[in-house]
């Protein structure tokens, strides 16, 4: 198993065919290996960001998505719309364990402010305009600021007049290329339907990210626009959009050894990342945040167990944290349990071989490899210190306060040379999120996170803790006098509070006595300087990291993918099972009757309507002949990603099969470096969706708009 990874490692030209996040440009350059693979469709085609498959294909924004039907109607997961199930949510109706069906169009819920989906209309290069102005000797200060200033010009002109057009410049390879991603926003959102929790996140956190699975993790919304077919904010008088393009049903879904693709916006991944990143990772940041998530969900999940209005609030962030934690767990075990950093260690001393074997490349990449190290030692010596505040601006009152703060000492700035977030184009997103947080606010967990914190920042050495804030706190008279202090009545707890905050100048908010603002003001005047030193370390980077990766690429002689960063990407593999450990294989498919067995105690209490059902599965048209039921998820070696949950899983003509929404756990170090022997994404069934829709819930008229007819 091993020796097949390692093999893969250290020539990148032999690795496993179902590696690879690719851009949408990049694959009709590959259509002689898709059509091996067995794609059907015309390659060219998944090069088209607007043709189909890939016009269908939407972003939540944190979660992907697709249009099925010419309605507007959106396929994604259910963990996807959690947060807009828990703002649909009191103690009487809790939408997250209960779910949601409307009756018709008419009764569709508006999942609340700042709910978008964005649709690709242009990807452009724009890496000879990025980089305009920048000469080899630059300096990196200098370089970080004529960069900058071209992306946000670019962003700015894009998006210019054009208020339903949301623009982003997005880097690849480490700052090597640009490209200018053109989207447009649909900001009336609706849902249509989500299965209860036992539905669709069956079996909890003891089957997530585990295999066998049997999660109806699959959920459907409705993007609305004016009735001139302009994008607009809610309203009664909005009506369903008509995409260009959504995808075709097919009702046979997916089986072993059958082609598969996804489409969508993987977040994260780390595999050009050096051998040192990934040790950090494993020894300091992975432990650090499993000790911080553990804490705070016990928080959490404490006031949520007493309190049936604090469970509707707190569920989606509960669920999050949960997931994030086995996540982390899970990457710290695939490093101790294989040999990831060692084959890690092992591609990086053959990158250096490689370089200090020619004079003229050992001239070119050596001081780069040894810069890299300087700035990691810093970062790593900083990192702790960093991490604790950044947890403690998850605090929702206190990042209400800092944001205001930030916004108001920016606004004396020209537009483009504000920090990026704190621009004008920014002030909607800000105020949405202000308002939707009378939704998840419970200031009694909140307190105790904070208490939590706040110890943590007092306990950090001298040189990584934020001054400012602690000597704050010790005036106030300690941790627990000053979060008696800030919990005290906090007017920012109402929404009319927050959205004043952003209309004030710095010198108003500076001579304000709302304790949160204050705070705000201290843990500026510790990160601003820090802010200073990333903008030099970015300028840095942005010489070293393509000077990096340009290395990887010509040493392996083969044309790579970008790791993910949020952009449209496009995975190809099969529908396949593995071998978890010694002696044991995983087949590719779960069913209806397996789910019925596991039945019983939370998190295994699949609805009574559901188990009813189950009865009769074998008999249903969704029923799969080799299985003799109905299929609940499947297994494929398809490459992917936190971001990826939502997306669309389409067979060799592009024809929607199902929705991924996990990875296994044997490999969840797959993000640093991809295992083919080990790595796979859980799907849900399109057959299990449609026999949900049809024989537990009687959602009849969501089945036609799907294109499925009645029996």
């Amino acid at each position: 198993m091993w020796t097949a990874l390692l093999a893969a490692v250290l020539a990148p030209s032999i690795a496993s065919a179902d590696e690879g996040m690719w851009l949408p440009e990049q694959l009709p350059q590959r259509a002689v290996e898709l059509r091996r693979l067995g794609l059907t469709l015309d390659a060219d085609a998944l090069g088209d960001p607007k043709g189909q498959p890939l016009g269908s294909i939407v972003t939540l924004g944190f979660c992907s998505a697709s249009f099925v039907s010419p309605d507007g109607l959106i396929a994604t997961n259910h963990h996807c719309v959690s947060g807009y199930l828990q703002y649909l949510s009191d103690a009487e109706n809790d939408r997250n364990r209960d779910g949601f069906l409307a009756a018709s169009r008419a009764d569709e819920q508006w999942v609340g402010p700042g709910s978008e989906v964005q649709v690709v209309d242009k990807i452009t290069d724009v890496t000879l305009e990025v980089v305009k102005g920048v000469r080899r000797r630059t300096r990196d200060r200098t370089r970080e600021r004529i960069v900058s200033l071209n992306q946000k010009t670019l962003v700015a002109d894009c998006e210019r007049d054009r208020p339903d057009v949301r623009c982003q410049v997005a880097s690849y390879w480490g700052g090597a290329e640009y490209r200018l991603i053109e989207k447009r926003r649909l900001r009336d959102v609706r849902l249509v339907y989500a299965p209860p929790e036992s539905v669709g996140s069956y079996g909890g956190e003891i089957d997530n990210w585990m295999w066998p699975r049997h999660s109806g993790d699959f959920a459907f919304l409705r993007v609305y626009v004016a009735p001139d077919g302009s994008a607009a904010e809610h309203s009664a008088d909005n009506v369903p959009y008509q995409p260009p393009r959504h995808l075709e049903i097919n009702p046979e879904g997916a089986n072993p050894g059958d082609f598969v693709m996804v489409a969508g916006y993987p977040g994260s991944t780390y595999r050009f990342r050096r051998a040192r990143d990934l040790r950090f990772a494993r020894d300091v940041r992975y432990p650090f945040r499993i000790e911080l998530q553990r804490q705070i969900i016990d928080i959490l999940q404490g006031h949520a167990d007493a309190d049936p209005e604090a469970k509707a609030r707190l569920s989606s962030s509960i669920g999050q944290l949960e997931n994030s934690l086995k996540y982390s767990q899970g990457m710290l075990d695939g490093f101790s349990k294989g040999p990831v950093l060692a084959d890690k260690v092992a591609a990086e001393e053959s990158l250096m071989d490689w370089v200090e074997a020619d004079p003229r490349r050992a001239r070119r990449y050596g001081p780069a490899f040894a810069e890299l190290d300087q700035i990691a030692d810093e970062d790593e010596r900083l990192y702790r210190g960093e991490a604790v505040v950044g947890w403690l601006l998850q605090i929702d009152l206190l990042r209400a306060a800092y944001t205001a703060w930030r916004l108001a000492g920016e606004a004396d700035k020209p537009d483009l040379l504000r920090d990026r977030g704190y621009q004008d184009r920014d002030r909607e997103r800000h105020a949405r999120r202000m308002e939707r947080m009378d939704k998840s606010l419970w200031l009694p967990s909140d307190r105790d996170a904070l208490v939590l914190l706040l110890n943590r920042v007092m306990e950090l050495p001298e040189e990584q803790r934020p001054t400012p804030v602690v000597e704050l706190v010790t005036a106030w008279g300690g941790v627990e006098a000053a979060v008696a202090k800030l919990h005290d009545q906090p007017a920012l707890a109402q929404t009319e509070a927050r959205l004043a905050l952003l209309d004030q100048s710095r010198d108003a908010l500076a001579e304000s006595d709302d304790p949160w603002v204050q705070l705000a003001r201290a843990l500026d005047a510790w990160s601003a300087p820090l802010r200073a030193r990333d903008k030099q370390r970015a300028g840095s980077m942005l010489r070293l990291r393509p000077a990096y990766i340009e290395a990887l690429r010509k040493q392996s002689g083969d044309d790579l993918y970008p790791d993910a960063n949020g952009t449209l990407r496009v995975t190809v593999g099969n529908v396949k099972g593995y071998e978890p450990a010694d002696g044991l294989w995983a087949t590719p498919q779960t069913t209806v009757r397996g789910l019925a067995a596991k039945a019983g105690d939370w998190p295994f209490d699949a609805p009574e309507r559901l188990l009813e059902a189950s009865q009769t599965s074998a008999d249903s048209r969704w029923v799969d002949a080799d299985l003799g039921d109905v299929p609940v998820n499947f297994l494929t070696t398809l490459d992917t990603t936190g971001g990826n949950s939502g997306s669309a899983t389409l067979d060799s003509q592009g024809r929607l099969v199902g929705l991924i929404f996990d990875g296994n756990y044997e490999a969840m170090s797959a993000d640093w470096l991809f295992n083919p022997v080990l790595t796979r994404s859980i799907h849900v069934d399109i057959r299990y969706i449609l026999w949900t829709l049809e024989s537990v819930e009687e959602a009849d008229w969501v089945l036609d708009e799907l294109g499925v007819a009645a029996p």
